[in-house]
């Protein structure tokens, strides 16, 4: 991948962890209507995860797979039950869609 397109993947990573930390209050109060509230904390645990990583460049954003594994690790660590084991998917599929879109 070159060095244009990795930055571009740390642009979409920055904005996807902005993007769930406005949204955690929201995706709790929806998951409260089925589930036990707590989506939106989740998913914050794990972005925050992301963030670290980005910012100690610790997320191989120039090897998609290393990036894919190393997002669902993450996801499945820090978002911990069903939500953790599932939405690991999401940042996968969420990837998948931006990189294939600069193609």
């Amino acid at each position: 991948m070159s060095p244009a397109t990795a930055e571009l993947v740390h642009q979409a990573l920055q904005t996807i962890v902005k993007r769930i930390h406005s949204e955690t209050d929201r995706l709790n109060r929806l998951d409260a209507v089925s589930g036990d509230g707590d989506t939106g904390t989740a998913f914050n645990r794990a972005v925050d995860a992301i963030a670290r990583d980005l910012a100690n460049g610790k997320l191989a954003l120039d090897r998609p797979s290393s990036l894919f594994r190393r997002l669902g690790l993450i996801a499945e660590s820090r978002m911990g039950g069903t939500c953790g084991a599932s939405k690991n998917d999401f940042f996968i599929f969420k990837f998948l869609i931006i990189i294939n879109s600069l193609y």
